[in-house]
């Protein structure tokens, strides 16, 4: 019982990582896909540059660069910061790209209305098209963050105290870990349903608020 007691005690960190990239992701992202958008084809390779290369590479192989890669260049980052850069990263790359598919779904009528209530470019995205991408994508990037919050394990192997850490840590003192490991698995389990009852209840709330027409 103890030991499954240490185990539940990575919880938090299993969230402050989570929710960290998450937040990290929900408004890089918003501001990366602007890129996407922009005339300037500079611009937009750019992003897809950044897209393609964060996304190509392995997430391990990231934390792997960020935590002993960058000591060779003079930047040293602990375990937990490393972490949540190099899942904040990845997080921007692929919020962005549900932004965009987002962005794509929105009719142009959206746009002329915003220009016809004399709202620039930045404006109207602010405050008529954005609004609308979220509402719609809403579902997605739930889901991508629970996604994540799996993909907090991978810090485990810089040495993160979170869940899977924690459960290997004491299959290593005490064997078992069939029994450890299982109840990180339900302790994943159980963490992400309260992500899907909130997916829910936001998209919800947006789309009584915002509707696409």
């Amino acid at each position: 019982m103890d030991a499954l007691v240490v185990i539940a005690s990575g919880i938090g960190m299993t969230l402050l990582l989570t929710i960290s990239a998450a937040l990290i992701g929900i408004v890089g992202g918003a501001v990366i896909v602007l890129l996407s958008q922009s005339k300037n084809r500079l611009l937009q390779g750019i992003y897809s540059a950044f897209v393609h290369v964060v996304r190509g590479v392995p997430s391990l192989v990231w934390l792997f660069i960020v935590f002993f890669g960058l000591t060779q260049i003079g930047i040293v980052l602990d375990p937990v910061t490393s972490a949540i850069v190099t899942l904040g990263v990845i997080s921007i790359a692929s919020t962005a790209e549900i932004y965009r598919g987002g962005l794509s779904s929105v009719r142009a009528g959206q746009w002329e209305a915003g220009w016809a209530l004399g709202l620039n470019r930045f404006h109207a995205m602010r405050d008529v098209i954005f609004p609308q991408v979220f509402r719609s994508v809403s579902p997605t990037i739930a889901t991508y963050v629970i996604g994540l919050l799996k993909d907090s394990a991978l810090a485990s192997t810089i040495g993160v105290a979170e869940i899977t850490f924690r459960a290997g840590q004491q299959t290593q003192l005490n064997g078992d870990g069939l029994t450890f490991f299982a109840f990180a698995g339900v302790l994943y389990l159980l963490l992400s349903l309260p992500l899907a009852v909130l997916s829910r209840s936001i998209h919800t709330r947006l789309s009584r608020r915002y509707a696409v027409v």
